[in-house]
């Protein structure tokens, strides 16, 4: 058991450390419950991971400054009594703490990296997802046919104008559809958007289906509860909305 207490304290570490995220996710999100639950978590495997080490350093410095009492007060004692040599005898060496061993720096090293790959593809799936939620101007006049609004400039003389032959007139098609929407509703909003996206549409959005207006920051943790436009509909870019709750949420369809 002694062999394996090191790398059970780095795996506790880990999930401390992986609780701790998840408890910044959900204040991001405005879920307190969650916040207080994954906190708890964390506290309590950052204590099976932390206490046993610093009760032993507690104790290696407790022992020490013991130890060096206890000498200081020999050494007194026989100066008083006259044995100088004993009095000014060099310490004694103090407790060299145990060296760590080289597997479990290793095991330390790779739970870090997996927690900062985890971390760092969290946040760019949240990045994702808010870039998504903001149609661009130019997306939205695409898919409702408004056109820009001219920038004001300064009026300019018009030149004279060379009368020349009515043309008759070219009706411009409206831009069509490139993908039919498909049925992602139950699905997790990351495996809805790949699903989108192979029929042929890019760029998807998102809402709180609470109403609460929470960011979606990491898609996988989020259930489609409803869709628009309805499955087989002709859509564009932008086009399809996903209404989502998260997993666990009343009406995740679990």
């Amino acid at each position: 058991m002694n062999t394996l207490s090191p790398y059970l304290r780095v795996v506790a570490g880990f999930f401390a450390a992986l609780c701790t995220w998840l408890a910044i996710v959900s204040v991001v999100q405005l879920d307190f419950g969650q916040v207080v639950v994954f906190l708890i978590f964390a506290a309590g495997l950052s204590y099976v991971a932390l206490a046993k080490p610093l009760r032993e350093r507690a104790a290696r410095t407790k022992a020490a400054n013991a130890a060096l009492a206890a000498r200081a007060d020999a050494a007194n004692a026989a100066f008083l009594a006259g044995d100088t040599r004993a009095a000014l005898a060099p310490p004694p060496s103090p407790e060299v703490a145990r060296p760590v061993r080289k597997g479990v720096v290793v095991a330390a090293v790779v739970a870090a990296a997996f927690l900062l790959i985890g971390i760092v593809a969290d946040i760019a799936d949240g990045l994702e997802a808010s870039t998504e939620d903001e149609t661009p101007a130019s997306a939205a006049q695409l898919s409702t046919g408004s056109p820009a609004a001219p920038s004001p400039v300064a009026a300019v003389p018009a030149a004279p104008v060379i009368a020349e032959p009515a043309a008759a007139a070219v009706p411009v098609a409206a831009p069509a559809a490139s993908a039919l929407m498909p049925a992602v509703v139950c699905m997790n909003l990351q495996s809805a958007q790949d699903t989108i996206q192979a029929a042929g549409v890019f760029y998807s959005r998102s809402e709180d289906a609470t109403g609460a207006g929470r960011m979606q920051i990491s898609d996988r943790n989020w259930v489609v509860v409803g869709q628009r436009p309805d499955p087989g509909t002709p859509i564009g870019e932008g086009d399809a909305m996903l209404s989502v709750v998260k997993i666990g949420e009343r009406g995740d369809c679990s």
